[in-house]
């Protein structure tokens, strides 16, 4: 649910689009950001040529996104507070980072326990097979190869882990 409130914008500002529209003159996609060239009698004018109708509201600042409304998009530093994230959702957020990814926890030995819990659903060959060892049952000719081993991939970046403690204040 939206609830609608006035905004302040500024030349420099990232917005966040949050409707569709598809116009002659005007296109947009849900979830696009966008930066801020100018704000003129109203009109807010984008850095990529395009001016925001009047009758387009459906934005906000757009600083910072969730890892959901990222998903399929890149951006230039993923920052995540995984403390109670499970591996898939981590994933989503971790693999978005074209620059740089900065993990913030409390908690790291509970993060390592967090990640470590899968969130993904098993298959019908895995519910079967374990159906058939709980009930102690036949075999229902569910054949399984292991994959081969495979050595882990190579980080392309080097990856430092450090730990900081800081206090912000505000003036």
């Amino acid at each position: 649910m939206h609830e609608h409130q006035n905004i302040e914008v500024f030349p420099g500002d990232k917005l966040l689009l949050m409707g569709n529209r598809r116009e002659a003159d005007f296109r947009a996609t849900n979830g696009e950001l966008v930066n801020v060239r100018n704000v003129n009698g109203g009109r807010i004018q984008l850095e990529d040529g395009r001016t925001l109708p009047s009758n387009y509201h459906e934005f906000d600042h757009g600083y910072a996104i969730t890892a959901h409304r990222s998903q399929g998009k890149t951006v230039d530093a993923v920052v995540i507070s995984p403390d109670a994230m499970r591996q898939e959702q981590f994933y989503v957020a971790a693999s978005r980072g074209r620059d740089g990814i900065t993990i913030i926890t409390s908690d790291v030995d509970g993060l390592r326990e967090s990640l470590g819990i899968s969130s993904a659903r098993p298959s019908a060959t895995e519910l079967a097979r374990e159906q058939a060892q709980n009930n102690n049952g036949p075999d229902l000719g569910i054949s399984h190869q292991p994959a081969q081993s495979m050595p882990p991939p190579k980080p392309e970046h080097d990856i430092d882990i450090t730990y900081d403690f800081g206090i912000g204040i505000g003036m």
